[in-house]
């Protein structure tokens, strides 16, 4: 247990050095640049995924194990570790507690079918793809990098990983009861009816929270730019594959040129030309295509994808103020009740003023987080998305221009 606390601190002042001093304003002073040294391990990392064992129990698919290994950018491979989903679901898990405020990406969905699919070969190279994307862009953010569950999953064997579970399991009980006697407690005094006095809970976010409010706006505009050029890009992509596809019925009736016994030679030397223009036409079509479906839909689905992760975020943020509204509504109802016998009263406020606490530090640091995360984030999702428009004018032109040669020949 010393050795996690030892590492939990390590890597908790580790990033608070990288961290930006949000409440000076100020940059970190020179133990920053030891911070760097002290975490060179994390810097520059690149992670694979690969498929393993999978776990069977008779003929019925229990769960995959996958093989996780890191190394340096041009060395050798350094860490290797094996991990089911399940594990990948607590990383994610944790991060979203621990770190929410940054702008965490989502893990493959989990859902019924999931075991049987497992045998698919498409799912399961999809799965394995979008896991090592996950952790490769977990490894690739300035400060997630450096957090101590990160490394402990990727270097960890298996006993470090399983403290941890085991820990986040008598938490999860403890929770558990604390929220079972709370829900007790208000079966009792729901049926109360009294007006909340006092200071009005919907005037407890100001300042700060208004620019994120105007962050989340422009994140929104830019989910739609992006998703109105996606809609226009893969109406684009049906039109070329209907013109494809005519092109291709156009030749396959041109064959039949064989069988005019009484076609003159021109005719058959047009036949011949027009099959020959179809053809050439079809190959560029395909090839145009091709690098829509494999270099530029992908790269504004990523851009996409990311401005939904920082919106998912903004909504984890927004999901706490409002238990925060809820439960300083609840302390101030508790405040006017008067009864003979207080204590299951007093029960409730004490649990409701802890949770209150709690989640107010949570939500203070997750707001001066995104400040800072939500600042440089808008700023390169809009050049991203800026540059992909104009790459995607520049395949309209040149599609423009072949369509001209195409006419010319």
């Amino acid at each position: 247990m010393n050795l996690l606390e030892d590492l939990e601190n390590n890597g908790t002042q580790q990033m608070d050095l990288l961290n930006f001093d949000h409440q000076a304003n100020v940059i970190p002073n020179v133990d920053f640049y030891n911070a760097i040294v002290v975490n060179e391990f994390m810097n520059n990392r690149i992670v694979e995924v690969k498929d393993g064992e999978v776990v069977k129990e008779g003929y019925i698919t229990k769960y995959k194990l996958y093989l996780v290994r890191t190394k340096k950018q041009g060395g050798e491979w350094e860490t290797e570790v094996s991990r089911r989903f399940s594990d990948f679901e607590w990383l994610y898990q944790e991060l979203i507690n621990k770190y929410g405020g940054y702008i965490i990406p989502a893990i493959p969905e989990k859902h019924l079918l999931t075991k049987v699919n497992l045998a698919s070969y498409e799912f399961s190279e999809k799965r394995r793809k979008d896991l090592q994307q996950f952790l490769q862009r977990i490894l690739h953010h300035h400060h997630l990098r450096y957090v101590p569950e990160l490394r402990i999953f990727i270097e960890d064997k298996e006993k470090f990983i399983s403290l941890l579970k085991g820990e986040l399991e008598q938490n999860k009980t403890i929770e558990q009861k604390c929220d079972n006697l709370l829900q007790s407690v208000k079966t009792l005094w729901n049926s109360s009816t009294l007006t909340t006095k006092g200071q009005d809970p919907s005037k407890m976010f100001d300042g700060s929270e208004k620019d994120l409010t105007y962050d989340e706006t422009l994140l929104l505009s830019l989910s739609m730019k992006g998703t109105k050029l996606k809609t226009v890009v893969e109406e684009h992509v049906i039109t070329l594959r209907e013109e494809a596809k005519t092109l291709n019925d156009q030749n396959e009736a041109l064959y039949s040129w064989n069988g005019l016994g009484s076609a003159s030679e021109d005719d058959i030397s047009q036949f011949k030309q027009l099959k020959y223009n179809n053809e050439i036409r079809q190959r560029k079509i395909n090839r145009e295509i091709e690098d829509i479906d494999r270099k530029f839909i992908p790269k504004l689905q990523n851009c996409l994808f990311e401005i939904e992760w920082a919106l998912t975020a903004c909504k984890r943020r927004r999901n706490l103020q409002q238990q925060l509204l809820i439960d300083q509504q609840r302390i101030e109802q508790l405040k006017m009740q008067y009864t003979d016998n207080s204590s299951r009263r007093d029960l409730e406020m004490d649990v409701l003023k802890t949770k209150y606490q709690k989640n107010k530090d949570r939500s203070d640091k997750m707001s001066i987080i995104m400040q800072d995360e939500l600042l440089s984030f808008i700023t390169e999702m809009k050049q991203q998305l800026k540059a992909i428009i104009e790459e995607w004018r520049s395949i309209m032109k040149t599609l423009s221009k072949n369509i001209i040669e195409d006419d010319n020949e």
